[in-house]
């Protein structure tokens, strides 16, 4: 299923739980709280603040680090309070002072207010800020699209499990994590595009790091497990799709590629049959290793055995 992004704004950011390391405090502008983000891109306006305008893009969120707030300090007050007021004039949808700078934060608090500009307060550092920020509203913002499956880090490779209800992927997540692997989501997965070329999946924030297992219900992982056996989100690099065994051909020697396409993005797909006795584990740690393996440049042992085969035909 996919789906739009929701409305990022100011006011849920205050309220996103990846952002709770920053402690974000709306210190003025709360009028503005609903206005939205639609960039995900952070911008320093220290150019704006010298009385360039032209390059503040309309819905970024303008950072104030330590060097505006010094270079503000060098102005004579009314210039000052005029480059503040022309900044907050273009109404950004969220300005975020860092470091705790409370008297920078006093230059911004009328204009933010009569504007109707958030203006935020942390005591973290400028990059700390961008970087958290920046890779937060990349997700909230990202293209996205809900699977039903299993995702988890397998030799730090992205593994989404793919299957009809009732053909085992709960129950093979299951064997992966207790052979030392690391959950991200269980039946449900959400997808998202970043950076145009990237798919990075995680579950529901509500179900993280819960599994549903038939027999034993609802069960944490991180509980059973510890806290190094979840992860809360994991590119995905490898689609494992499991098939009744009888209900597909399966090509014997593996030359045959496979992709499926999730957000307008290909991965590599593999369809592995399952049936009684079949440990879905082990075949799907060993497509894993035979992934990584590719990556690296490896030959692949179908297509060597086929070369050396003809090379002993030719010589015949």
């Amino acid at each position: 299923m996919t789906g739009r992004p929701q409305a990022v704004t100011a006011d849920r950011l205050f309220h996103e739980g990846r952002l709770a390391g920053l402690a974000l405090h709306l210190v003025a502008g709360e009028a503005g709280a609903g206005k939205a983000i639609t960039n995900p891109r952070l911008q320093k306006p220290g150019l704006a603040l010298a009385g360039f305008l032209e390059y503040v893009k309309p819905g970024r969120v303008q950072v104030i680090g330590f060097s505006e707030a010094q270079f503000l300090a060098t102005l004579p007050p009314p210039t000052a309070a005029e480059r503040v007021e022309a900044l907050a004039a273009l109404e950004p949808p969220l300005i975020v002072i860092s470091k705790a700078m409370e008297q920078t934060a006093t230059l911004f608090t009328e204009p933010c207010n009569r504007h109707g500009v958030p203006l935020a307060l942390t005591a973290v550092n400028t990059s700390a800020v961008i970087e958290r920020l920046g890779a937060t509203l990349e997700l909230l913002l990202a293209a996205r699209e809900t699977v039903h499956g299993d995702l988890l880090d397998i030799f730090a490779i992205g593994v989404l499990i793919l299957g009809d209800s009732g053909s085992g992927k709960s129950e093979c997540a299951l064997e992966l994590v207790h052979r030392g692997h690391r959950l991200v989501a269980d039946d449900v997965v959400e997808i998202y595009k970043v950076r145009n070329e990237e798919l990075v999946g995680q579950a529901p924030e509500e179900v993280r790091g819960l599994m549903e297992v038939r027999g034993l219900g609802l069960i944490s992982i991180e509980q059973l497990f510890g806290v190094v056996a979840v992860r809360d989100t994991k590119p995905i690099d490898l689609v494992v799709n499991l098939v009744a065994e009888g209900t597909a051909q399966f090509e014997r020697l593996g030359l045959a590629e496979s992709s499926i396409e999730l957000l307008g993005l290909r991965r590599p797909r593999l369809t592995v049959p399952v049936a009684p006795g079949r440990s879905l584990a082990l075949l799907i740690e060993a497509a894993s290793r035979k992934y990584l393996l590719s990556q690296r440049g490896v030959t692949d042992a179908a297509t060597d055995f086929l070369a050396r085969h003809d090379d002993r035909l030719r010589g015949r």
